[in-house]
């Protein structure tokens, strides 16, 4: 089965009131998760914002910060190496084992 990656955190933080920038975005927590099957992992970063990239929450360009911090971070390799590493691990077994009689 193929990893499927999605973005399940974006969570733009806004500047304080009777700043500046009040109800600019100045960072945006991004998080992806990794799932293949029963497995799945989750990487996460804060992205700060400065400049021009200070805007409103609504006129954020999320694809570019989104796709740009898990390029950046290298996160679809880091994700799949956490999900091998979790198929390696050894498994309870799911049959049924029975019980010797105390000697």
């Amino acid at each position: 089965m193929a990893i499927e990656y999605t973005f399940s955190r974006v969570e733009p933080n806004v500047v304080c009131a009777g700043q500046p920038d009040e109800g600019k975005a100045c960072s945006v927590v991004v998080g992806m998760t990794a799932t293949d099957g029963d497995h799945s992992a989750y990487i996460d970063t804060t992205v700060q914002l400065s400049g021009a990239a200070v805007v409103t929450p609504d006129s954020l360009n999320l694809s570019d910060i989104c796709n740009g911090a898990a390029t950046d971070g290298d996160w679809k390799v880091n994700l799949a190496a956490q999900i091998d590493s979790q198929k390696a691990q050894p498994h309870t077994w799911s049959g049924v084992a029975t019980a010797p009689s105390v000697l």
